[in-house]
């Protein structure tokens, strides 16, 4: 089993393919991969296209058998359509994940209806999903600051610094013990400082693949085989942690 824990229903597939996602099972039969936590795109760079990207994601998602996992976006600047649009996601669309990408949605998650986002995540065990390693809104020491606050939501640097904020990434998950980390951007010296150094625990693995046609699922792969990991690292990062990160059950690992 190997779940991606960074993928997007990008804005390319849903005019090439609609809600049908056979065509983006099959990249990930082409490499082995048995599921996808599966975030919207359109909806971070529109916020009004918000409601409908999520439906989208859904749709698909429901189509994928178990396979591909819903995480939603809302935007926190309208606080009462944010929680709203929050709450029918994780009660009436069957959400597991929450995702935010602060830089290009705008805004500070230092503020009170953010506070209010992770209370209702961690009520739903679905973890937050942040873009980071992008000043000025998307830095891994301001989640850092948000999981200290929250310390029942567990907070995830998407992108684990990407390539210049990679020693703060690895500096934020040893401030608090709900962040974790996606090895999702940063290059091979950086991955292998990040590996030997964090929590083994708190790791999981993810691709970015989606917005796109381009193969970056291939191109993450041979950067993780690139590590020289054992067996047991690889079992915790591919398999392990992200089913214990998004409480999947039997039935949504099983291989039909």
């Amino acid at each position: 089993m190997i779940v991606d824990c960074h993928t997007h229903w990008g804005d390319c597939y849903q005019q090439q393919d609609g809600s049908d996602p056979t065509r983006w099972l099959e990249m990930l039969d082409r490499y082995g991969v048995t599921h996808g936590l599966v975030m919207p795109h359109i909806g971070l760079a529109h916020a009004g296209r918000i409601p409908l990207d999520n439906n989208q994601v859904a749709a698909a998602c429901a189509r994928s058998n178990g396979r591909m996992i819903p995480c939603c976006t809302v935007h926190p600047h309208d606080r009462d359509e944010a929680l709203a649009e929050l709450n029918r996601c994780l009660t009436e669309l069957g959400y597991r994940a929450i995702k935010f990408h602060p830089w290009l949605q705008g805004f500070s998650i230092n503020t009170a209806v953010m506070d209010e986002i992770c209370q209702i995540a961690a009520e739903h065990d679905a973890p937050i999903i942040f873009h980071d390693g992008t000043p000025p809104y998307s830095l891994p020491s301001q989640m850092a600051l948000l999981a200290r606050r929250h310390p029942h939501t567990q907070i995830v640097l998407g992108h684990f610094g990407l390539f210049e904020h990679w020693r703060e990434a690895m500096a934020a998950m040893a401030y608090a013990d709900n962040v974790w980390g996606c090895l999702c951007s940063p290059y091979p010296a950086a991955m292998r400082q990040l590996v030997r150094r964090c929590d083994p625990s708190r790791l999981v693995w993810g691709t970015d693949t989606g917005f796109s046609f381009a193969d970056m699922m291939g191109y993450r792969l041979r950067l993780m085989d690139m590590l020289d990991l054992t067996d047991d690292d690889r079992h915790a990062i591919f398999e392990a942690n992200p089913v214990r990160l998004l409480g999947l059950k039997p039935d949504d690992t099983r291989e039909d």
